[in-house]
């Protein structure tokens, strides 16, 4: 699938009624641990799309630029809060953290086999290390506070176990500064591979923030806390990595590029997550387009 063959084939307005706005979450006892997963590095996609375009708008003082950038920013909130409301009410935060940590795990191990740059699959070797730190300690809490098995929740398909121990995670934030992409055409899966391992542990950060301030006991509360600030190094090694020398138009073409792999990727992938994102919504892929984004950035490039 290449997104600049396409065509989006919706052109008029891209927001998304009321009617087709509340979803029907999945069940947490049926789905698919890697539909739960997709869905929570979708709404990271979505995420890292609105923040950068939020900061780009500050930044510029083209009104007509600016009024291109809130009209696409209204679709991709609207499309983040539909992933959103797909997490069942009953589905528990420390449960959904499984789900987190799968993902990070799964994506960091498939992202570093794919990658041709050496220096930033050292970057993923070196995190997921961590990373495994991280889903083993979540899976012991949830163990010792509910009694339930996290290796359920997983499927069985990412194994669960100690990594580098977390008292060895912490350390200066100077070390945590890669070397950025310098060729003038980096290989375009490392482009992705860069941008979206840096949305995908923003998200976490994010969420591990807000879950630490909201728990009930100071066991979890320190949790979330410290591996929260470990996910803070996470993003700062990987946004690192990044290629600093693009335009603010070149970056912005480069995020909606990878949503279009994300979206793309979700639903070649995944039976279920189409039904749950889409039809059980109410919506067809082709609605919630993001080639159409792409068009919209394309020729201003």
């Amino acid at each position: 699938m290449n997104p600049f063959k396409m065509r989006p084939e919706r052109t008029g307005d891209l927001f998304v009624d009321w009617e087709k706005f509340w979803v029907k979450p999945y069940n947490k006892n049926e789905v698919n641990p890697y539909t739960r997963t997709r869905i929570i590095l979708m709404n990271g996609t979505e995420f890292e799309n609105v923040w950068f375009s939020h900061q780009f708008s500050r930044s510029v003082g083209d009104d007509e630029l600016r009024r291109k950038l809130a009209y696409i920013r209204k679709s991709e909130q609207q499309q983040q809060k539909i992933l959103t409301h797909l997490k069942p009410a009953d589905e528990s935060a420390l449960e959904h953290t499984i789900g987190y940590e799968q993902l990070a795990v799964d994506l960091t191990a498939h992202l570093a086999k794919r990658v041709n740059d050496k220096n930033i699959k050292s970057a993923l070797d070196f995190a997921l290390l961590e990373d495994f730190d991280h889903l083993y300690r979540y899976a012991d809490y949830l163990d010792f506070t509910t009694g339930e098995h996290a290796e359920k929740l997983v499927g069985g398909y990412t194994e669960i176990t100690p990594g580098r121990p977390t008292i060895s995670h912490h350390r200066h934030p100077y070390d945590s500064i890669r070397y950025p992409m310098t060729d003038k055409c980096p290989a375009t899966m490392d482009v992705l591979a860069a941008n979206v391992i840096t949305a995908a542990e923003q998200q976490t950060m994010n969420y591990y923030m807000n879950t630490a301030a909201l728990w009930p006991d100071e066991m979890g509360r320190r949790l979330y806390q410290e591996i929260g600030m470990v996910e803070e190094q996470h993003v700062t090694q990987y946004g690192s990595l990044l290629k600093p020398c693009m335009s603010r138009l070149e970056n912005l073409l480069v995020h909606q590029y990878v949503e279009c792999w994300r979206i793309g990727g979700a639903i070649v992938l995944s039976r279920v997550i189409t039904l749950f994102l889409y039809v059980q919504a109410g919506i067809f892929p082709h609605e919630l387009n993001p080639a159409e984004y792409l068009f919209q950035w394309f020729p201003l490039h």
